[in-house]
């Protein structure tokens, strides 16, 4: 499975007891032997020295083959057409997915987080923890009712004039329901001078997410109870995607068409949709940034509000 962001030119873990010593300039023995930037000058860091490639800041590596990963589900499917004109198509879908694989392209998923690079290049294990794009229950359906009024069914059914308003009616709904993507929290990187990319806060024991509906948790989706800031040297013991969930995802497409004929080969269809018609938010994921003053705060909707639209289709 390929991944990217690995940097192997990270601090060997083996360096970190020496503490605020891999900060000290010492002399640079790259001075003036074509090193450029930060390796240009005539002192560099301890901790550059003691890199794997230390005439470069970073090696980033990417397409290896040593990412792994596991996805296994349930998924159930039913359809069902009635007599009366009723007709119901619905899935669910259970299912859980683990990896440890990096960079995890996230091109058109809005609420899926990408985490470039590992904490501990050393460590690639401590990677290992729920997909970012685990949703564990998806539930989708589509109904379709033609109307029991007009010529042909039921009801009204008699008359050129009834038939002409009320026959040829039918409604639809489509609606998807899907659990939340799990949360990946980060702080302040207190490693950059060893070349990680990012650090991960420690686990307290507290639980990560609060209690409450959508609304009561707008402001703190997350308890900063659950975490402690992991000290600079040392890497923080939270898996790299949480347990604890953005928001879900509730929305329903209703529509209401009526196809009439004007002429023998001229036809036409009225529709009247109503897109996000329960008017349901779907609200982006919280700040996950641990220490940051918006943490575990929600400040941006991704869907929009409730649209509705109007039209004529004419087919000849």
């Amino acid at each position: 499975m390929n991944e990217s962001g690995l940097n192997i030119n990270q601090l060997n873990p083996a360096y970190l007891p020496l503490g605020s010593a891999l900060t000290q300039n010492v002399a640079n023995p790259l001075y003036n032997k074509g090193g450029a930037g930060a390796l240009g000058t005539p002192t560099v860091s301890r901790a550059q020295l003691l890199l794997p490639f230390p005439q470069y800041t970073s090696v980033t590596l990417n397409n290896s083959d040593t990412g792994s990963a596991y996805y296994y589900a349930f998924y159930l499917r039913g359809e069902r057409r009635l007599r009366n004109g009723l007709s119901v198509l619905a899935s669910y879908t259970w299912s859980r997915t683990a990896t440890d694989v990096l960079g995890v392209s996230t091109a058109g998923a809005a609420q899926i987080t990408s985490i470039s690079g590992a904490q501990d290049a050393y460590n690639k294990r401590d990677e290992w923890s729920l997909a970012t794009q685990d949703a564990p229950n998806r539930f989708t359906t589509a109904v379709t009712y033609e109307l029991p009024f007009g010529k042909g069914r039921s009801y009204l059914k008699n008359g050129r004039v009834l038939n002409f308003l009320a026959g040829g009616w039918s409604a639809n709904a489509v609606g998807t329901l899907q659990t939340g993507f799990p949360l990946a929290v980060s702080q302040p990187n207190n490693n950059s001078v060893i070349g990680a990319g990012y650090q991960r806060p420690n686990a307290t024991g507290v639980p990560a997410a609060t209690g409450g509906s959508v609304a009561d948790r707008i402001d703190g989706w997350l308890n900063p109870a659950a975490f402690s800031q992991a000290a600079q040297y040392t890497f923080g013991d939270v898996t790299r995607f949480l347990n604890a969930r953005g928001p879900s995802l509730f929305n329903w497409d209703v529509s209401l068409f009526k196809t009439f004929a004007i002429r023998e080969r001229v036809k036409a269809q009225f529709r009247a949709e109503a897109l996000n018609a329960t008017n349901t938010p779907y609200f982006g994921n919280p700040n996950t940034t641990f220490t940051n003053n918006q943490f575990g705060v929600i400040t941006a909707q991704i869907n929009n509000p409730r649209l509705a639209q109007l039209g004529v289709r004419a087919t000849f």
